[in-house]
């Protein structure tokens, strides 16, 4: 869609977003044009990615998703208006933003741990998301980008600030041997940070050697097929895979004393069979990781110093209208990172 065709759009006060129903149909509708409050910003999406959360919303329902709701949380984008109230941004900017919506004011939000706000009403689940011409964000959760960053790869500033919270949450990975299960998106952002950040060995397993060689290319030296794990142990191991056979096999890969990180999100109902004596035998830590805290900010800066490295986890990119299609590509899992460009 050309840029006249979308400001024709927004000039009759109506535009095209993608909707995904309850019983999980999904289209392109068209619905009115958002209106930014006075501490809001209206947002022209340039890229935005898909992930795991998009695909149960599509396909089993995630929690606090109110229906019909148009997707996409993972997104970057030119501000087109700013509500009154606005300062520090203006039209033209260049943002990427923070999708979790928080009161500010409970007790987790003043600890620094908004991720977990009772209130939370996220981007692209609660509210409507970036598959659309047109999104609306509260301005102090957008955030200024370098022009010279490509839209694309601003898209996964998302998933990495909820790397740098998955890394800030393991209690420090320098000169550590550290396990990556899974090569999806944030497996590998996490295999790269941790690299960055000092690890003394990282190693990313995954069964797909399509995923091994794209790590790879990304850096990292250290790839392994699952089944070749053996008995080797690692002083922090991240669960990126959201299967329940990584996470009960990642619980015997932890060294003595070491830390379980789960990142990888499962279905709400699942269980997950694991020998609670090899916890206290060998005093493992095994600690969550929702979302992204406060780690936005911080994600900003260090996507301007991984920006080569995280490009290359950018599989196929579909027009903006082909959820459908994309949503497809994603769960065949032949990619790493499926996106939506505008």
């Amino acid at each position: 869609m050309s840029l006249n065709s979308l400001f024709d759009s927004a000039a009759r006060g109506h535009m095209n977003a993608v909707r995904i129903t309850e019983d999980h149909r999904v289209f392109v509708a068209e619905v009115p044009v958002p209106t930014p409050a006075e501490d809001e910003v209206l947002i022209r999406p340039a890229a935005c990615g898909l992930c795991g959360t998009d695909l149960h919303i599509l396909h089993h329902g995630f929690p606090g998703s109110v229906y019909p709701v148009t997707p996409c949380h993972e997104f970057s984008g030119h501000i087109v208006a700013v509500g009154g109230a606005v300062r520090g941004l203006r039209e033209g900017d260049f943002v990427a933003v923070d999708p979790n919506v928080t009161c500010g004011t409970c007790r987790w939000c003043r600890a620094g741990r908004p991720n977990l706000c009772p209130h939370l009403s996220p981007i692209g689940v609660a509210r409507p998301g970036a598959a659309a011409e047109f999104v609306v964000a509260p301005a102090r959760n957008t955030f200024r980008l370098r022009d010279s960053l490509r839209a694309d790869v601003a898209a996964m500033i998302e998933p990495l600030a909820c790397v740098l919270h998955a890394v800030d949450s393991s209690q420090g990975v320098k000169d550590r041997d550290v396990l990556v299960m899974g090569g999806g998106t944030m497996g590998l952002l996490i295999a790269i940070v941790c690299d960055m950040f000092g690890a003394g060995r990282v190693t990313i397993a995954d069964p797909s050697p399509a995923k091994r060689a794209i790590a790879g290319r990304a850096g990292i030296a250290n790839t392994i097929d699952p089944a070749a794990l053996g008995e080797v142990h690692f002083d922090v191991v991240f669960e990126a895979a959201g299967v329940r056979r990584a996470l009960e096999q990642a619980i015997d890969c932890v060294e003595k004393t070491g830390v379980l990180v789960q990142v990888g999100v499962h279905d709400a109902d699942a269980m997950v069979g694991f020998n609670p004596f090899r916890i206290y035998e060998r005093e493992l830590r095994i600690i969550g990781s929702n979302s992204l805290a406060d780690k936005f900010p911080a994600a900003v800066d260090v996507m301007n110093d991984i920006a080569d490295r995280a490009a290359v986890l950018i599989g196929e990119t579909f027009p903006a209208w082909e959820f459908a299609r994309a949503a497809q590509a994603m769960a065949a899992g032949t990619g790493i990172k499926t996106q939506l460009a505008f």
